[in-house]
């Protein structure tokens, strides 16, 4: 990125310190970069500005800050506007679409959605351009082809929305040798339920109630949907704390439970920030931030996830509630990264704030407290971990979360040498996992399959399961980073002493990712097996 003035539209938008007002001037800003020819005034308006008292007038204020943005105060003028050209402002999505991988890799904002963050509410034009531009993009995404296909529902369009689906379906296919997430094929009847029922803060709890047992429950698909119910109804009830509360339920349901829907979650988790902060609820606020945080963490983005937990922590009210969520999602960042003492210090710090059990993250935390303890070597710990979280998912009837440290018991197992055990614990794992539709299990128990395959001397199967490992675990299908570079870096280590040729591309998509997101104790790692190729 070598041009004098950069400017950042994948991830939080961008523009070297540069301040304006609004929403508006970022997307008329990755309109016109991403448009490809100059773009007249009037189809900006019928996007942006046409339910403005004033719409040329609205246009002329944001292009304004538009002109800011570039540092150009003479550009943009005329009936067709186009970005200057010549070099003199270069894009973060120039560089994803024209240049070589090594230069991609390189962006700060590399795996990130365009715009993140932002919304556009009452402007279906624009949202299924956003939409489609996101697919471009990535086209192996689920999520941007669920956000597309749903514009289309939502606008009416049915039919395109379900020919949109059928196209998703053939691409991946061809290109992946599965089909999408279910949440794409039900984009296409997203279509808001309408009743005779009068939208009431007393419905909207009711609703939120019925969403929050279904995740509980492990039918996310179906939480998901009553949640949207509730969202679209506390809007309409025009209660802005309730309507906090409702799109926090939702946001938290799609970053939480592992599918790959994570931009809509975080675009509800930003919502609820919005209105909590405008009806003085900042407790609301402080739980949107930790769910973000979270995502972050899934997604390798671990400073930004660091600043989300200081300011969930600014807000809040240090309950013991707080404490323990916080320690969560802080311990697995450690963890991802390398520093096994500090995650299980921090993990411990956790269950001293709660005494009693009772949060429903800890299933969870000590899953990773027992992943913490099994790449520290600590077997004995790593199983008591793991048994402490199958009991306590079995227990309050956690279905969903079950697969995971089913998965990890069966990795110790592999450890150990107990390789029936391990075969039933991880094939468990497996089928558990693939019933909630959760790829970061589906890759833990994948890659577990690999290893105790390898370890009985099957080379067919090592690579086979080990492969599909790599498959499930990448980015698009809204799993867990260092799961993927986990299962990468045993595919290359093991690829390379089996003679499989898929080593080098593994070992150097593992080496990439990991040096580019901080994951330091894979680094060194990869790093070694490349010294001793």
């Amino acid at each position: 990125m070598s041009a004098r003035h950069s400017i950042r539209l994948l991830g939080r938008p961008y523009a070297g310190g540069v301040q304006v007002r609004g929403n508006k001037p970022w997307a008329i800003t990755a309109y016109l970069a991403l448009a490809g020819a100059p773009v007249p005034r009037a189809r900006l308006v019928s996007l942006l500005f046409d339910s403005a008292d004033d719409p040329a007038g609205a246009l002329r204020w944001n292009l304004s800050q538009v002109r800011r943005l570039l540092g150009q105060p003479d550009g943009l003028s005329g009936s067709l506007l186009s970005l200057p050209d010549g070099g003199s402002v270069c894009f973060d999505v120039d560089v994803l679409a024209a240049a070589r991988w090594q230069d991609a890799v390189e962006l700060a904002g590399l795996g990130a959605e365009l715009l993140e963050g932002m919304q556009f509410p009452g402007y279906a034009a624009f949202e299924t351009w956003y939409a489609s531009r996101l697919v471009t993009l990535d086209p192996l995404a689920d999520t941007h082809q669920e956000l597309l296909i749903r514009a289309y529902a939502m606008s009416g369009d049915l039919p395109t929305a379900r020919r949109r689906v059928e196209s998703a379906v053939r691409l991946f296919r061809r290109e992946l040798g599965c089909d999408p997430q279910p949440s794409v094929f039900l984009a296409a009847e997203a279509v808001p339920a309408k009743t005779g029922e009068p939208s009431t803060p007393a419905r909207v709890r009711a609703l939120l109630e019925a969403g929050q047992a279904q995740v509980t429950a492990g039918a996310v698909d179906a939480a998901v949907q009553v949640l949207r119910a509730a969202c679209e109804e506390a809007d309409v009830a025009q209660d802005a704390a309730l309507a906090a509360a409702a799109h926090l339920a939702l946001g938290s349901a799609l970053v939480g439970a592992g599918t790959a829907r994570h931009q809509e979650g975080e675009i509800a988790l930003q919502r609820a920030i919005n209105l909590a902060r405008e009806s003085g609820h900042r407790a609301t606020a402080a739980a949107a931030y930790r769910n973000l945080a979270a995502s972050d963490v899934l997604r390798g983005i671990y400073p930004r996830a660091d600043r989300r937990l200081a300011e969930a922590e600014s807000l809040g009210s240090g309950a013991a509630s707080e404490v323990v969520e916080v320690a969560a999602i802080r311990g697995v960042s450690l963890l991802d990264r390398g520093d096994l003492d500090a995650a299980i210090a921090v993990f411990g710090h956790e269950l001293d704030a709660d005494p009693g059990r009772e949060h429903g993250f800890l299933p969870i935390m000590l899953t990773h407290a027992g992943r913490a303890c099994l790449l520290a070597g600590d077997l004995p710990a790593a199983r008591g971990h793991l048994d402490q979280a199958l009991q306590m998912a079995q227990t309050r009837s956690w279905a969903g979360v079950t697969a995971a440290p089913l998965a990890l018991l069966g990795h110790v197992a592999v450890a150990t040498g107990d390789l029936v055990t391990a075969c039933d614990l991880l094939e468990e794992a497996f089928a558990r996992a693939c019933q909630v539709g959760d790829p970061c299990w589906e890759t833990w128990a994948a890659h577990g399959l690999g290893l105790n395959a390898a370890a009985s001397g099957d080379r067919n199967a090592t690579l086979r399961y080990l492969a599909d490992a790599v498959a499930r675990s990448r980015p698009n299908r809204g799993g867990h980073l260092w799961s993927h570079v986990w299962a990468l870096a045993d595919a290359a280590r093991l690829g390379r002493r089996l003679g499989d040729p898929r080593h080098v591309a593994w070992q150097e998509e593992a080496l990439a990712t990991a040096q580019r997101c901080g994951i330091r104790a894979l680094t060194n790692q990869l790093l070694q097996n490349a010294d001793s190729a």
